[in-house]
């Protein structure tokens, strides 16, 4: 194997373990936010028995006033869930780069700046 074979297979193997910590971290982060909120509030899904669409920044302006720090925490889990996929189309992107495989990297990247935009226009700011 030579060396520039190592280097691509430590890339892939930092890309898996970043994805890894990532999924373990947004998973402690749900259970933590989830959990605090279930002592905190009692029954934490009794105000889920009808849908009130909220605006996100609206919702992490109240927790932030609130102090309403388990919620924060969630929905800090499920950033870090929604981005991993971002990081993991950025990440192959580099890689495709480092293989000097340039059409690839580019569809990559392409892919990345189709994501963050769909994600910007599907959130009501």
């Amino acid at each position: 194997m030579n060396p520039q074979d190592n280097q691509l297979h430590d890339l892939e193997m930092i890309i898996s373990k970043v994805l890894r910590i990532g999924v373990m971290t947004a998973g402690i982060c749900l259970l933590w936010g989830w959990v605090g909120m279930w002592i905190k509030d009692g029954d934490a899904l009794s105000h889920f028995q009808t849908y009130q669409p909220e605006p996100l920044l609206e919702k992490v302006q109240w927790a932030l006033l609130m102090q309403d720090r388990p919620l924060l925490i969630a929905l800090f889990g499920l950033v870090i869930l929604v981005c991993l996929p971002l990081l993991r189309v950025l990440l192959t992107g580099i890689l495709f780069c480092k293989q000097k495989d340039f059409r690839l990297a580019l569809m990559a990247f392409l892919v990345f700046g189709t994501l963050v935009a769909s994600f910007f226009l599907g959130i009501e700011l």
